[in-house]
């Protein structure tokens, strides 16, 4: 006779967070294969080849400040209302949230209400923005999984269940070079990450041009822009266009696509958006700056909720200001330039920061974040004599 099916219910709301998802329902089939894992919910490509059933494909959801997030509203509502209707009608075992606090926190509430045990994948940030968010996490969320170090403590101190498993950026994340540029030559190689949201590369690229004017003025550098899958190369040549429209000389800029491993093993410096690719550029040991920009009216209706002066992941593992951080007003190109040229400059400089980022990069440790994940959800969820570890 065949095994019932175990239903469960998994929600990411974007690319990274589909890709966290699968990881973890791989994980998961691996750490309880007497199951049969009956995954469904919301995600993207990942998600739907590690078989899981997506009642919603979430890839043209993502959103950045909460003015673009209202062009999604109607979407992200008839997602809301689908997942409950399938969760009363399913009863699932129980739901993983993964990421996408906005989304995922007032559907914890609900799925609480109707019994179903709740575990939050990827806990949201709110030791830097939005702390009253805790309320809603002690009431509906039975298991918290967090992949930055600091975070366990954080939580654990205000009676939350959360586990450190480890970071799944730094599991994954082997730079080509180990740290080093390959096949190094005389004249520097900086590097822009612009981001993977289209808002986000309008308005941070043309500070990483501006900075590259300003650098190539200063000394002999090449340059290199790795472009996310999601955006289109006419978007970023529309970026450029409109840059060099102003009267300005773009320098020559060579965009590539390929993985982010490759990418930082070619770099002698960096300037890269604010977000996982800061904790790669550390990983990689790239002497970086970060940079954030949002919409004017976005930044004035969120800075209020923001309980930090860091923005940057690396800064906050390694417990000190590692790296500089240009954010808003302060993300100009002349600034940022000026930083690039004093540590391409400077070998003793670089290597001192080199140092700091290996270092940090350490303290991440090298539990894969899946697996760990899967056996405290075994642990926590099932019957442990099922467990395969």
């Amino acid at each position: 006779m065949a095994p019932v099916p175990t239903s469960i219910l998994i929600v990411s709301g974007e690319t990274s967070g589909d890709r966290h998802g699968a990881g973890l329902i791989r994980a998961l089939r691996e750490r309880l294969p007497k199951r049969d894992l009956a995954f469904f919910g919301s995600g993207g490509r990942e998600m739907a080849e590690a078989a899981t059933e997506l009642l919603f494909d979430v890839s043209r959801l993502s959103a950045i400040g909460p003015l673009a997030a209202l062009t999604n509203l109607r979407d992200y509502v008839t997602l809301f209302r689908r997942l409950l209707d399938e969760a009363r009608r399913r009863r699932p075992v129980l739901a993983i949230l993964v990421d996408f606090p906005d989304f995922n926190l007032p559907l914890a509430r609900r799925l609480k209400s109707i019994g179903i045990p709740v575990c939050y994948f990827i806990g949201p940030q709110l030791w830097a923005w939005r702390p009253s968010r805790m309320k809603q996490i002690q009431r509906y969320v039975d298991l918290m999984l967090v992949i930055l170090p600091f975070e366990e403590e954080y939580y654990g101190a205000r009676g939350v269940r959360a586990h450190y498993v480890g970071n799944p950026t730094a599991r994954r994340f082997r730079p080509a070079g180990g740290g080093t540029r390959v096949g190094r030559a005389s004249t520097p190689v900086v590097g822009f990450l612009p981001g993977s949201r289209r808002k986000e590369v309008d308005l941070i690229l043309p500070i990483q041009l501006d900075a590259a004017a300003f650098l190539a003025g200063r000394m002999p550098v090449r340059f290199r822009l790795l472009r996310a899958p999601e955006i289109p190369v006419q978007r970023l040549r529309d970026v450029m266009d409109r840059w060099a429209g102003q009267g300005r000389k773009l320098p020559e800029i060579d965009v590539v696509d390929g993985s982010s491993e490759e990418f930082f093993g070619g770099l002698d410096g960096a300037v890269v958006k604010s977000g996982t690719s800061t904790l790669e550029a550390m990983l990689a040991e790239v002497p970086f700056a970060m940079v954030y920009r949002l919409a004017p009216l976005s930044w004035y209706l969120l800075r209020p909720l923001v309980r930090t002066r860091t923005y940057c992941l690396a800064n906050l593992v390694a417990g000190a200001p590692i790296v500089p951080e240009f954010v808003q007003r302060e993300a100009r190109g002349e600034r940022i330039g000026c930083y690039l040229e004093k540590v391409l400059g400077d070998r003793f400089v670089c290597e001192r920061i080199r140092s700091d980022l290996r270092r940090a990069g350490r303290r991440l440790g090298s539990l894969d974040a899946y697996s760990e994940g899967a056996r405290r959800i075994a642990g926590g969820f099932f019957d442990e004599r099922e467990n395969t570890a």
